[in-house]
């Protein structure tokens, strides 16, 4: 497999992580918002209502956390890759 293949394949498989989460944090704030509303303070619904949102909060730092390993990985490939690579154009010279 080429260099530049390799590359487009680490890319695309980023793409196909970030973009759904990104999607779905997006989908979750509009939702909160539009759907439900914002309950009074004080009150045992804006109790309810506040677990609600820590526990999306805990949700999304969780799907970041997982995007940033994943993002270490692309890098750590994209270094093998390329390692792999200066071997064969040194060869080549």
């Amino acid at each position: 497999m080429e260099f530049e293949t390799a590359l487009k394949f680490v890319v695309l498989l980023a793409a196909v992580v970030v973009i759904p989460v990104a999607a779905y944090a997006a989908v979750a704030a509009t939702r909160a918002i539009w759907v439900k509303g914002i309950p009074q303070p004080d009150t045992p619904a804006a109790d309810a209502r506040w677990a609600e949102l820590e526990a999306r909060v805990a949700e999304l730092e969780q799907g970041q956390a997982q995007v940033a390993e994943l993002e270490e990985r692309v890098d750590f490939s994209e270094r093998l890759l390329a390692q792999q690579r200066e071997p064969a154009q040194i060869e080549k010279r």
